[in-house]
């Protein structure tokens, strides 16, 4: 779908005139894919990349002629693809377009990392604006990482966050999988010990989701994992890391006290995200939308002063309200349920609340002064209870 983005600001209706919103920067390209990857992602050469930096900068200024006066950025986050490929004065650059189109007080910049990536550019890319570093680990296994196409060892990882450290970068996360094809329970104590030895502010501890369509599908197909066996690791990672002083604040996300993710916050909490990019999602008063995920069009669209749009919902009252519902109670502290109905006061909320009761009296919710929560032993069937609450 091609739209104008002045249709987008006439549909957008939010109350305050000013918001804090994330921005999300999808950069597409990978040096190689890995075979779980889902996201749109491709080894491109220096002409294409060049095209995605120049084009995205026009991106920044035509959204921000609708867009700047309802919003301001306060997290930036790059993903991808390797972001990590750029260079720190293209981080500098886009950093410095947001901030020129844009009003913003940026608190939090995150950059997608790998382990394998030289290790002499972490220097400047804190002094370019980074302050919050993502590092695609995975895993401390060494097999491990070779069943899933990584390009780095374990000993990579230990030498990157000594870099980043040595950098100056206070906030690091670490992204690690669980409950893979093959994983032993030596496998689980050398990430406890590879977490232990580098003393990461935050983790992200999750499994393998939307395979359907990936090449890693046939590793599971060969080597399935039980449901039980599933839920065991989950537990005793959730075990492990709070004695470790790691506080779980979302299904698969912990992080020592004062380093919850403040961009990723913003899909749990629903607020506001505009992302810039082929495939970036956005999010921003009852509007949805996708660019497309592919970089000729996208850039095409752009150069053209349009948006080339692969998702463009305009979400109903109740849409939007399911939709808060099914990402809050993702998190540990859950959804405050008056402040809810506040927002949304033409809705009926009977039906909702006769299903909190029933989910509350069989142990699967519960309530924690204004708010309803999953109970932390139940997240592994969150998405279970969210149906049965919305549906």
């Amino acid at each position: 779908m091609i739209i104008n983005p002045v249709e987008l600001q006439n549909k957008i209706r939010i109350k305050e005139k000013s918001r804090k919103a994330g921005a999300y920067f999808h950069y597409p390209f990978c040096p190689q894919k890995c075979p779980y990857c889902h996201f749109y992602s491709f080894s491109g050469g220096k002409e294409e990349q060049d095209a995605w930096l120049a084009t995205i900068q026009e991106e920044i200024s035509l959204l921000a002629g609708e867009l700047a006066g309802l919003i301001e950025i306060d997290t930036v986050y790059f993903g991808g693809g390797t972001p990590s490929s750029l260079a720190p004065e293209e981080i500098e650059l886009l950093l410095l377009s947001l901030k020129k189109n844009f009003s913003s007080d940026v608190k939090e910049v995150t950059l997608e990392f790998n382990p394998e990536n030289p290790l002499e550019k972490l220097q400047d890319f804190k002094q370019a604006g980074i302050n919050r570093l993502s590092l695609g680990a995975q895993s401390f296994s060494d097999k491990i990482l070779e069943s899933l196409g990584r390009l780095h060892s374990a000993g990579d990882i230990f030498e990157s966050v000594s870099q980043a450290r040595r950098a100056g970068l206070t906030n690091i996360n670490l992204d690690l999988m669980i409950g893979l094809p093959g994983e032993e329970v030596s496998i689980f104590r050398a990430n406890l010990q590879g977490i232990k030895a580098v003393q990461p502010e935050h983790l992200a501890v999750y499994m393998l989701e939307e395979i359907e369509e990936v090449p890693f599908k046939k590793n599971w197909e060969k080597n399935p994992v039980p449901e039980d066996d599933l839920a065991t690791t989950y537990q005793k990672y959730q075990d492990s890391l709070w004695e470790m002083n790691y506080q779980q604040y979302e299904i698969s996300n912990y992080a020592r006290p004062g380093y919850f993710c403040q961009h990723n916050l913003k899909y749990w909490e629903y607020k506001p995200v505009v992302g810039f990019g082929p495939s970036a999602a956005s999010h921003l008063g009852f509007v949805r939308w996708q660019n497309v995920p592919d970089l000729k069009l996208w850039s095409e669209a752009i150069t053209n002063g349009q948006m080339h749009l692969a998702e463009y919902l305009i979400l109903s009252p109740e849409a939007a309200l399911k939709e808060k519902l099914m990402s809050g109670l993702r998190l540990a502290a859950g959804i405050n349920w008056e402040l809810i109905r506040q927002e949304f006061p033409k809705l009926d909320f009977r039906p909702y609340e006769a299903r909190i009761h029933e989910l509350t009296a069989r142990g699967s919710l519960e309530k924690a002064g204004p708010n309803i929560r999953i109970k932390a032993s139940q997240f592994l069937i969150a998405n279970s209870i969210l149906s049965e609450l919305l549906f």
